[in-house]
């Protein structure tokens, strides 16, 4: 009986550490997710900051005008065949 006794005692002592192990883990990571979260918030605000002022007006007023020049961009160059029937020559590829 005190074998028995001295075998649980033992595994509880053990479980007992891994599971405090297992919380000093956790524990560092959740510092770690604090810590990164911070960094973000801190880089957030100064992102925030640095957009605020009156230098981007023009990439602004060039992103207004985006659309307009895309629409003005040629139509039949997308529908152009390649001028190749391959990438590599050896392969059976000839110039069309």
């Amino acid at each position: 009986m005190e074998v028995v006794a001295w075998v649980g005692l033992v595994v509880s002592w053990l479980l007992l550490l891994f599971v405090t192990k297992f919380v000093f883990l956790l524990l560092r990571v959740l510092k770690q997710t604090r810590r990164l979260a911070e960094m973000s918030l801190g880089a957030a605000v100064r992102l925030a900051d640095n957009l605020s002022g009156d230098e981007f007006a023009d990439l602004e007023h060039l992103a207004t005008q985006l659309p307009d020049a895309v629409r003005g961009l040629p139509r039949g160059a997308a529908a152009a065949p390649p001028s190749v029937s391959s990438v590599s020559p050896g392969l059976g590829g000839r110039p069309s």
